[in-house]
């Protein structure tokens, strides 16, 4: 769906805008819910330059409570595909590509696909932990009954256990 004939992309300026549903965009092990890409082309005999924004939704699972939620990703993203053998190269505002001169056309597919992954968060964190500022709220940790005070200082028998072993060595 993301690979354009050269010679079908009209000269100078022209777009598209397609509707990715959930089953046009592997992205392994995640789940794609769906999205928009659109696209702005602008091509020369030397080159295409294509401007692209995602808008796409992929279910992530909560690290802290595993629960499944939706996260959004709204990028932008550019790529140049050049006529003439170039060293490709990638970095997180854009790319540079060579032409497929085989098929005599341009794929986009890895690129949407790498935009959205590189735009999910490290800590996937379900909305209801973080606060209006997109931070971690702080976690209370609980505790249930009294410990006695006596107790708290006391040594778990286990590691007198495992001292008296590496006395004996």
């Amino acid at each position: 769906m993301l690979k354009f004939k050269i010679f079908e992309i009209p000269e100078e300026q022209s777009e598209k805008t397609f509707e990715l549903g959930s089953d046009e965009l592997d992205l392994g092990e995640l789940a794609f819910r769906g999205g928009m890409v659109h696209i702005e082309f602008y091509r020369t005999l030397h080159f295409v330059r294509t401007q692209f924004t995602v808008d796409a939704k992929v279910e992530l699972i909560c690290d802290r409570s595993l629960e499944a939620f939706d996260y959004e990703v709204h990028q932008d993203y550019e790529v140049l595909f050049k006529a003439e053998q170039v060293e490709e190269s990638a970095d997180e505002n854009g790319a540079v590509r060579n032409y497929d001169h085989a098929s005599k056309q341009i794929d986009l597919e890895q690129d949407v696909r790498d935009t959205i992954l590189l735009n999910l968060p490290t800590k996937k964190l379900h909305p209801r932990f973080l606060d209006e500022d997109g931070n971690p709220k702080e976690v209370l940790n609980e505790q249930f009954g009294d410990i006695p005070e006596d107790e708290e200082d006391q040594i778990d028998p286990r590691w007198e256990k495992l001292k008296e072993l590496k006395e004996q060595r």
